[in-house]
């Protein structure tokens, strides 16, 4: 190989591994265990879970409803995200949003039928 082959392959090699380590420091910088409430024509509060295989999962709670509904949903590496509760207690609640540079997790909610929406926030919880 010519030094100007090999030169190239370096920097393609460092250039690779410069964007593998930035999705890991971005998966780690996003996971953990968020609580928030959401607020709008329901209420209440919600403790999810984010996962680095990009995947969300938790609790939301009704105070309108009076039930603990399970969510599931997913993230990604720019930190946008969704999830909706699962099970037949009340109307699906789906949550639209984002997960910010300062773990702060927020945006916006609504019933599949749309009868009701509102917003949310959430705060990554330190151990």
């Amino acid at each position: 190989m010519t030094s100007r082959k090999v030169k190239w392959t370096a920097v393609i090699a460092a250039a690779l591994l410069l964007v593998a380590a930035s999705m890991a420091m971005a998966q780690s910088s996003y996971t953990g265990t968020y609580r928030g409430t959401f607020i709008g024509d329901d209420y209440g509060w919600f403790v999810v879970e984010v996962e680095p295989g990009g995947t969300i999962s938790g609790t939301v709670h009704s105070n309108v409803a009076l039930v603990d509904l399970e969510v599931q949903g997913r993230w990604e590496l720019d930190g946008d995200c969704e999830f909706m509760t699962t099970g037949e207690e009340s109307p699906p609640i789906y949550f639209l949003g984002k997960i910010d540079f300062m773990n702060r997790f927020l945006g916006k909610w609504s019933y599949d039928d749309h009868s009701g929406r509102g917003s949310f926030y959430g705060i990554l919880q330190k151990d």
